[in-house]
């Protein structure tokens, strides 16, 4: 089936299925609606909210002077230890295994890769490396780094390299 068609009985079924739970009726599960769906592994970054907290708590020490002048250094140590916090909630970096494209978070936003554009996947006990063809950037996901579930994601990154014919370099 065409991507064409697999998007239109996609939508065509989202429609329909808020329209019958409006009216307080069953929804449909379609095979063709649940057959796209991507699975995501999420994990947490904590290097640059841990640098974030760093760098709050030397303002705090490095301007403790100027406390009893000035609030604003109150808010600058606070601002950025609550960025921190924020990024270590929120931002955190996934990787989406759909049917034929994997995404990814990257610092300056989402980045999708089609699976024609993956020249390699690497998976040892510890990382995920995803090689692309013609660039010289990887996208590495990390135990440590980034606190990634790489277990969980590998039979998934398996099953997507099989299925695509993409090189796999799997490491005990």
């Amino acid at each position: 089936m065409s991507r064409k068609w697999s998007r239109m009985v996609r939508k065509n079924t989202k429609v329909t299925n808020v329209q019958r739970k409006k009216s307080g009726q069953g929804l449909i599960s379609s095979d063709f609606a649940s057959a796209d769906q991507a699975k995501t592994f999420r994990g947490r970054s904590w290097v640059l909210p841990m640098l974030l907290v760093a760098t709050g708590v030397f303002c705090f020490i490095a301007f403790r002077g100027q406390a009893a002048t000035d609030d604003l250094y109150w808010v600058t140590g606070a601002s950025y230890i609550g960025l921190a916090v924020l990024m270590f909630w929120l931002r955190r970096p996934f990787l989406r295994i759909g049917k034929d494209a994997i995404t990814s978070r990257r610092f300056g936003g989402d980045r999708s890769l089609k699976a024609e554009d993956i020249q390699e996947i690497a998976v040892n006990k510890d990382a995920i490396v995803i090689s692309m063809k013609g660039k010289a950037a990887r996208w590495a996901f990390s135990r440590v780094y980034h606190q990634f579930p790489v277990d969980e994601t590998r039979p998934h990154l398996v099953e997507f390299a099989q299925r695509h014919g993409i090189a796999l370099q799997q490491e005990a």
